[in-house]
């Protein structure tokens, strides 16, 4: 039984690895890294739940004992009305799915040693506007898609201190319309590579630290610009690149007793150096950015009501990266309130774990936005995630 267990468990993982390369995302910075991290406010930097560790801190699969393995997916349906010089326009209420999976071993050969994998999404961005809107000589659809894959090794140094190191390959694509004089599309696919580091340290039996570093990368994508100009159709090369943000991070959980986890993060993000988009080839032009370091607050906890079923919920705050007076077409967001819930279920071996979160971003007004007067209103975006782990 436990055989065919394992079988099944590998089968579904190895699906949601080879469509990890068609993910698509519904915003610029992503978190939704697993279902039980969605259900506590996307917390997971300083207490071990799962394997899904490898995304938040790496450093935690030291208190995974055995083998473990994860997998799932996270639907996400984000929504923004757009208001230029009074007219009303919304943007379309699409579902992308972003899926994860992960793996974390403890090594046999040394028991202070353990090496894990994941692949996940950090980066992405989906937004689509009808095609009759005013604005779609700035922009008529734009999705950045992205898939990391992230092998760790985590050192136990004592009963207290744990710290890993990561690689981390990213796979983006840009695929972006608009109309000026006609239809231009650019399609784009591209490697970056970063690192990461992870620490861990048990303050006392209740108390643990965590803090997860991840370096800047630079996205280089390339691919061809499609167009027609003057009844002359053309598909020729076009280049996108980028500089996608470093973070740090610092949790703090709390476990009283066996039955509660409660945790707290604060995340920074260097923006700064994402300042701009470059474009090459066919079209050669630049938009800036001008994006400033963000916050993020979180607060999760889990409270274990039966020894099968785990109750859990969250809040986060989340401040965007875009100055006043900056923002775009692309990202039609302000700072957001996130509220989270969900399930897990403990079946031997197995877990299964359901999420549910809603995302509210505060109201823009009076932005310019080429000589348009813009407001971004009824901001909203639904959340919900699946998936199932299994301890070898």
């Amino acid at each position: 039984m436990k055989r065919a267990s394992v079988v099944v468990f590998c089968t579904f993982f190895m699906i949601l690895l080879f469509s990890a390369s068609l993910v698509h995302a519904g915003g610029f910075a992503l978190y939704e890294w697993s279902t039980r991290g969605v259900a506590m406010a996307t917390t997971g930097y300083a207490q071990a739940g799962d394997a899904s560790i490898i995304a938040t801190n790496p450093a935690l699969m030291t208190k995974l004992e055995g083998k473990n393995a994860l997998a799932g997916f996270t639907l996400v349906t984000p929504q923004a009305s757009v208001y230029l010089d009074g007219d009303k326009n919304k943007t379309k209420a699409n579902t992308y799915t972003v899926p994860h999976a992960y793996y974390t071993q403890q090594m046999e050969s040394n028991e202070n040693v353990w090496l894990g994998v994941g692949v996940f999404t950090r980066f992405g961005l989906g937004t689509s506007y009808d095609e009759d809107w005013i604005g779609k000589s700035s922009l008529q659809h734009v999705e950045v898609q992205s898939v990391s894959v992230n092998p760790n090794i985590a050192f136990k140094f004592s009963d207290k201190l744990s710290v890993a190191v990561g690689v981390e390959i990213l796979r983006g694509t840009f695929d972006m319309q608009r109309f000026v004089g006609s239809e231009i599309t650019f399609k784009t696919e591209g490697y970056g590579v970063g690192g990461n580091i992870g620490v861990t340290y048990d303050i006392n039996d209740e108390l643990t630290a965590g803090f997860t570093w991840r370096a800047p990368m630079r996205l280089y994508t390339s691919g061809s610009a499609d167009y027609d100009f003057a009844g002359i159709h053309s598909d020729d090369g076009q280049e996108i690149s980028a500089t996608l943000p470093g973070s740090y991070t610092l949790g703090l959980a709390y476990k009283p007793n066996k039955d509660w986890i409660i945790e707290g993060d604060v995340i920074h993000t260097r923006w700064e150096s994402t300042d701009k988009i470059t474009y090459g080839g066919t079209i050669e032009s630049e938009t800036a950015l001008h994006y400033k370091n963000a916050w993020r607050f979180q607060l999760g906890a889990e409270y274990w009501a039966k020894e099968w079923l785990a109750l859990r919920a969250g809040y986060a705050y989340d401040q965007t990266p875009t100055r006043s007076g900056d923002a775009s077409f692309m990202l039609p967001v302000n700072d957001r309130q996130l509220f989270s819930t969900g399930l897990g279920f403990k079946l031997n071996n197995w877990n299964i774990d359901w999420s549910f979160m809603y995302v509210v971003a505060k109201e823009r007004h009076g932005i310019d936005i080429e000589a348009w007067d813009v407001d971004f209103q009824d901001g909203r975006t639904w959340v919900s995630g699946l998936s199932v782990g299994y301890s070898f």
